[in-house]
């Protein structure tokens, strides 16, 4: 076994004749980067894969060859890698000494004629510790400044600004891709310049991803526009969507990767910013908190407030989900779609998609919708 893993070493510490990269994208950032990386190496022969991680269950262990060179390239959520992607990385195949790159999109901007960078948080150094783990050896990192598709928080840019963006982050990605596909170590200077503020934020990230994330998922609404064409639903990364009555229902896997309502060609997918107002109204009004929290009164101080944090994420969450199936039901009558469709900010701002990105150009399996009531 050890003879094995020597060979496999040597072999590594020569240039790289293969490039997996292992990609998510929402609305074609993340995928752009794949496809600059490729490029830059297939001036050097390197044969490339991109492969989504789009519902991959299994990986296999048999594409990761000696002097195949891993990437990652992935968009940061709530100053962290998507929950989808975390579990990407943990079920990855363990393999000693194989060589591995990190890349992740986070929300550029630019003032005037001057680029300003993102914040990653710990987007890249938790997979970079979940990979060191499983022996990997991590020759890169790169935050990508592109623009944020969040639309549900601002509109998209125009397009001038996102092509000179764009421009300007491809020459960083290719240089980037052209030293680690010479075998060099390369880390940008960012990774370490931002991390203070990296790893104080994340108390953010941990509030996301336990709750933040699930109540984003029941911010977004099909209008009366719907036709039912199927293809937010076929396009999900992360399978989130359920199609009840001809309608989209977003489930808790939602990622808000922002990728329907981006996709959507008749602009009927909204994030609802009154159900919004709505939620945060109910949860406050609400005097369950007081009642439920004197059941627990015995317990030792430690533990209430455990008890009490809990129940309040927990009896919130119910809230959100009850309010949301009450607002899909809602939906079903045209003037509490017009209502609920006028009063959401994204019908009135830009939509965002990378340039030269289409629909066809995510690559996931499809399966039939279930016709079945919420």
């Amino acid at each position: 076994m050890a003879a094995c893993q020597n060979d496999f070493q040597l072999l590594m510490d020569t240039p790289y004749t293969n490039l997996n990269i292992y990609y998510l994208s929402g609305t074609g950032n993340a995928l752009t980067a794949c496809r600059w990386m490729a490029e830059e190496a297939g001036k050097k022969n390197i044969s490339v894969q991109l492969i989504p991680a789009d519902r991959q269950k299994t990986i296999d262990k048999t594409e990761i060859k000696p002097k195949t060179l891993i990437g990652f390239c992935f968009p940061t959520h709530g100053f962290g890698a998507p929950w989808m992607m975390l579990k990407f990385f943990w079920r990855f195949p363990r393999v000693k000494n194989a060589h591995a790159f990190l890349s992740s999109t986070r929300a550029g901007s630019k003032m005037s004629k001057l680029f300003l960078p993102g914040l990653s948080g710990v987007a890249m150094w938790v997979p970079f510790l979940m990979l060191l783990l499983k022996g990997y050896r991590i020759k890169g990192m790169l935050p990508i400044d592109l623009p944020s598709n969040w639309i549900s928080l601002h509109p998209g840019y125009r397009k001038k600004v996102i092509d000179s963006m764009f421009k300007h982050c491809e020459g960083i990605v290719k240089r980037f891709a052209g030293r680690v596909t010479n075998g060099e170590r390369f880390f940008h200077y960012q990774v370490f310049v931002t991390l203070p503020i990296d790893l104080a934020l994340i108390p953010i990230t941990f509030v996301y991803q336990i709750f933040g994330r699930f109540f984003l998922a029941k911010m977004f609404i099909a209008t009366d526009k719907c036709n039912a064409c199927g293809i937010c639903y076929e396009k999900c990364p992360a399978k989130a969507i359920r199609m009840y009555g001809k309608k989209p229902y977003w489930t808790l896997h939602c990622e808000s990767c922002m990728r329907c309502i981006n996709l959507c060609p008749e602009k009927a997918i909204q994030v609802s910013h009154l159900m919004l107002v709505m939620a945060l109204i109910t949860v406050m009004a609400l005097p369950l908190y007081a009642w439920i929290f004197s059941l627990f009164g015995g317990l030792p101080d430690v533990l209430f407030d455990i008890t009490e944090w809990v129940l309040k994420w927990g009896v919130r969450m119910l809230i959100i989900i009850a309010l949301y199936a009450v607002v899909f039901f809602l939906l079903k009558f045209r003037v509490f779609s017009l209502l609920f469709e006028y009063t959401s900010l994204t019908r009135y701002w830009r939509k965002y998609k990378a340039p030269g990105i289409k629909a066809s150009d995510y690559i996931i399996p499809k399966t039939k919708a279930a016709n079945k009531k919420p």
